[in-house]
């Protein structure tokens, strides 16, 4: 039997899917999952053609609670990829990416938002290996009869928006407050987590909220019209799969067998109209288990926006090179994936969270670190291992 920790949530934490919102690590109970492989590493049919390990080990993901990008570890779980690889799975649940990365002596690898993966470089000397996800479903959102979806700037001063400050939620609010040619002091900001933003809203507070994931999709199911998000803004909201420095140094092969198994579950979700049906199923099931507030048409376009790169592509991600696009790091050319990751950060250094210091520190102490997707890479190269 495989796993999978379950959470007893509040309300506000039930819906609170998000990426970098707030809250704390929530306490757990086992869910059982039944396995679809055996644990005879000798007969199984090794997954993905990579090597099992020749002794038992135990993998520590903090799990993002409700997630998309947090899916592919229990996917694997589930198929019993990681079983087949001699490997087994706990747990350790989280409602937002600061609060996992306080936390993060308890797990090896785990997903999270921008925000959060700042939180664990600057706090905690986390490292990121690999990008986890492009959110797009990152919102704003009217009421139909406000007036403020015709996004008159006029309309717009004065008004109070809902969301998690600090968060990329500001940072879209603040690609479209940008867009109409205002600024966050031609609007009242009421920091809330999103699950608590949207309740508020639909009690008649405010006039606006941004908010994300199936918080998003909630919005629109209550009849709140989206004004733009992420993708429609073209503002790039990075996840990063972060490792611990122990983990790297001490489990650098479990670490490896982690980075390899998540991006060729997500492969083999795409491989087939079946196969995303089964893991839709699967993110959905997951929800339940923990306790998130969930149904078929939300994981249907949970898992419709997620946008995790294929292997090739996180590699090029992590490998491929240039100038920083601001012109304000000229040490070395950047990663992309640096890049993508200081399109947060440099928003958040402009209202004041951050500093040009703390992105140096970033880049100095290459808290991306490109070598995991090399060996990664180049082990699976040699395994014969098919990737695209």
């Amino acid at each position: 039997m495989k796993k999978l920790i379950a959470m007893t949530l509040s309300l506000a934490m039930v819906l609170s899917l998000a990426a970098c919102g707030g809250g704390t690590k929530e306490s757990s109970t086992p869910a059982p999952v039944e396995s679809s492989a055996g644990t005879d590493v000798e007969t199984a049919a090794t997954t993905f053609g990579l090597k099992p390990f020749e002794t038992r080990q135990t993998l520590r993901v903090g799990y993002f609670a409700g997630s998309a990008h947090a899916s592919p570890f229990y996917i694997a779980d589930v198929k019993g990829f990681f079983d087949e690889l001699n490997v087994d799975v706990e747990y350790e649940p989280f409602t937002n990416g600061p609060a996992m990365m306080e936390a993060s002596s308890s797990w090896d690898v785990a997903t999270a938002g921008a925000a959060g993966d700042l939180v664990g470089m600057l706090g905690y000397d986390l490292i990121c290996v690999g990008v986890a996800d492009y959110e797009k479903n990152m919102g704003l959102f009217v009421r139909p009869d406000g007036g403020l979806a015709d996004k008159n700037p006029e309309d717009w001063k004065g008004t109070t928006w809902l969301y998690p400050t600090g968060t990329n939620a500001q940072m879209i609010l603040g690609g479209e407050l940008n867009e109409l040619g205002l600024s966050f002091d031609d609007i009242e900001s009421v920091n809330m987590d999103i699950a608590s933003a949207l309740t508020a809203f639909k009690g008649g507070q405010g006039d606006g909220i941004a908010v994300w994931n199936a918080i998003a999709t909630s919005a629109e199911d209550a009849g709140f019209v989206r004004v733009d998000d992420a993708g429609s803004l073209d503002i790039t909201v990075f996840n990063g799969f972060m490792a611990t420095p122990e983990a790297l140094s001490d489990r650098r092969d479990l670490v490896k067998m982690a980075w390899e198994v998540y991006y060729l579950t997500w492969q083999w979700c795409n491989e087939s109209d079946a196969n995303m049906a089964e893991a839709t199923a699967l993110y959905l099931e997951s929800c339940e288990n923990e306790g998130i507030a969930c149904d078929e048409h939300t994981a249907e376009v949970v898992m419709g926006y997620y946008a995790c790169p294929s292997v090739s592509e996180v590699y090029k991600l992590m490998t491929e090179t240039s100038a920083d696009d601001a012109g304000l790091y000229t040490s070395r050319d950047l990663l992309q994936a640096e890049k993508d990751l200081l399109v947060t950060m440099d928003f958040l250094i402009s209202v004041g969270k951050y500093t040009n210091e703390n992105r140096n520190t970033i880049l100095d102490n290459k808290m991306m670190d490109s070598s995991i997707a090399e060996e990664c890479i180049a082990e699976m190269t040699d395994m014969g291992v098919v990737f695209k």
